[in-house]
Formats: structure tokens, C-alpha cells, sequence
């Protein structure tokens, strides 16, 4: 019995590789020696190396890889077919205001729901937005610029149903008396 050099395993005489690591082990051969690829027939084919993964130092094996889960992404709270079912009509909360945030209400889904509250959220925030319209020119800009991020915060959360996800909306979620 001879030892690998890779690994110091007990390998025998006439193998032409190591049993636990794969590594070529060398023959020795005379000149003019037979044909030494498989000298016993009841033995069968050497055996090939395996390969091994690559290791840095003081690494783990394997690692899961990180995973982002959004804190502000409540779909996996939901039935999928809820969801599949009153897609439309989360999306009528938004587009028809009052009319479809009542219907949204109505149609009793935890999903609809969820769409309807956030439509008056959008539709508090619109409120909202007028008051600096009472200071002329700068609360006229001011207010502008505000209705058409909110409009842009809308053209979102209209997707966001659409495709079937129930998440906080940016910005509105953020302010305190909304949530």
C-alpha cells in the first residue's frame, strides 16, 4: 500500500489515481514493461478523479445567497387568487377616486381593500397639496410641482395593482397621519 501525496490516503499499489481526492497517482514503469492501462480485467477501469470545489480560505462551503425582501411589500400577505380576481378592480380605486375606492370597499377582499385605503391616501395628499395655494405665485409653484409628483406616485400605485402587487406607496407612506 502506498499513500497519496495530495490527500494521505491509503491507496493500493496499482492504482493510477486516489480513491477520496481524484489526484493522478504516478506508476512507475520500466522501459520495455507491458501495457499497464488496465492490467487486471476483473478489476475494471481506473477510477476517474472527482472534482473538487474551490474553497477560499476560512470559507464556508456553501452559502445562501442574500435574498432583498421589501419591508413596504405586503403581496405575499394575500391570497394569489384574491389578487388574480380583483385586479381590476384595485385599479379602479385609483382611477374612478370616490366611485372606485366604494367599490373597492365593497367588493370585501383584504386585497381591495388594501388598494381602496391607499386611494384615499392619494386622495388626502391631493387635499393636502392645496393648502399652499393660498400664497400667490411661490404656493401656486409649490403646489404644481407637488400635483404632479403625486401624479406620478398615482401612474405607480395603478401599475403596482395592475401587475397584481400590494405595496405602501413612496412618499405618502412616509407621512405619519397617513399610514
Amino acid at each position: 500500500m502506498k499513500t497519496c501525496p495530495n490527500c494521505g490516503n491509503q491507496i493500493a499499489d496499482d492504482a493510477a489515481f486516489c480513491n477520496n481526492c481524484g489526484v493522478s497517482v504516478a506508476v512507475n514503469t520500466q522501459p520495455g514493461a507491458e501495457n499497464t492501462q488496465n492490467p487486471n480485467p476483473q478489476q475494471g477501469p481506473a477510477p476517474q478523479p472527482q472534482p473538487q470545489p474551490a474553497q477560499g480560505f476560512n470559507q464556508a462551503p456553501y452559502q445562501q445567497p442574500f435574498v432583498y425582501t421589501d419591508p413596504k411589500d405586503h403581496t405575499k400577505e394575500f391570497d394569489a387568487q384574491d389578487i388574480a380576481d380583483n385586479k381590476i378592480i384595485g385599479v379602479a380605486a385609483y382611477l374612478f377616486g370616490i366611485i372606485g375606492v366604494i367599490a373597492a370597499f365593497v367588493a370585501g377582499t383584504p386585497y381591495t381593500r388594501f388598494h381602496a385605503r391607499n386611494s384615499l391616501r392619494i386622495s388626502v395628499a391631493a387635499i393636502l397639496i392645496m393648502i399652499p395655494c393660498i400664497i400667490p405665485f411661490l404656493g401656486w409653484i409649490v403646489a404644481i410641482i407637488c400635483a404632479a409628483i403625486l401624479g406620478i406616485i398615482k401612474i405607480i400605485a395603478i401599475v403596482w395593482a395592475f401587475m397584481g402587487k400590494a405595496k405602501e406607496l413612496p412618499i405618502i407612506s412616509e407621512i405619519g397621519f397617513l399610514k
